[in-house]
């Protein structure tokens, strides 16, 4: 019996859907830096499948809708779940309503990004991606724990993460994309790739240091391109592409 290729990155978008199930449960469990890492977890997946699919030649419309569904799971639903267990003692109504922001603004995101898919290339974001969205709370949590052995020290300045990173999301706003880069490229690409792997390593390395200031560097990128006029022009490139939401 033949196998469809299509498969494989089937496969990684499941992965992605059961760590943020599983995010969820852990965050019910009080178990917080666990949840955290499972969301994070969920993102490694999530820039894989779309990978996966290209090697494969297998991108479809069932692929990118297949993602968006486990990305409300992994990238709304688990960081909503997450935040509101932090602040189930605190604040009440005001908390719990800031806290469903995540699921919220994500599924707008999510459902703009299936609409206006055109194809499976582009050379912007529109919008800040929600597993980015999704890692900047988590990496928080973990930047927290690590620091002052609490997850919730600071407590007003996460909820304006939250709200933050939600209003991102579901703005116009331009980010920028992981460039195709490869060894055989200009020397401007080779050292580009140099950085990244630089990166990685240290991301490796020291995750609980290095994801919360990563992710606060991305998401200021954004707005320094706004402020820079870079987000003016055309949409040429605003079609999304798979697994890159």
């Amino acid at each position: 019996m033949k196998v469809s290729l299509s498969i494989f990155p089937s496969l990684v978008t499941a992965g992605n859907l059961f760590c943020g199930f599983y995010a969820v449960i852990c965050a019910f469990q009080i178990k917080i830096e666990l949840s955290a890492w499972f969301i994070i977890a969920s993102a490694v997946l999530d820039a894989v499948d779309g990978k996966v699919a290209r090697l494969t030649k297998s991108s479809s419309r069932f692929g990118v809708e297949y993602d968006s569904l486990a990305d409300v799971v992994s990238f709304g639903l688990a960081p909503s779940i997450l935040m509101y267990i932090l602040f189930a003692d605190r604040l009440g109504f005001i908390a719990t309503s800031i806290c469903f922001l995540p699921l919220l603004c994500g599924s707008i995101r999510l459902a703009r990004f299936n609409v206006q898919l055109v194809g499976f290339d582009k050379d912007h974001f529109v919008g800040l991606p929600i597993p980015i969205a999704a890692i900047t709370l988590s990496s928080f949590v973990l930047f927290s724990l690590y620091f002052y052995n609490t997850a919730l020290y600071f407590p007003y300045p996460m909820l304006l993460l939250i709200v933050t990173v939600s209003g991102l999301m579901v703005s116009t706003i331009r980010y920028a994309i992981m460039p195709d880069l490869s060894f055989h490229g200009t020397w401007q690409q080779k050292r580009i790739m140099i950085i990244i792997g630089i990166v990685v390593i240290l991301v490796i390395l020291f995750p609980r240091q290095i994801l919360f200031p990563l992710s606060m560097v991305y998401i200021l990128s954004g707005l320094v391109w706004l402020f820079g006029g870079r987000n003016s022009g055309s949409n040429k490139g605003d079609s999304p592409v798979e697994s890159k939401s």
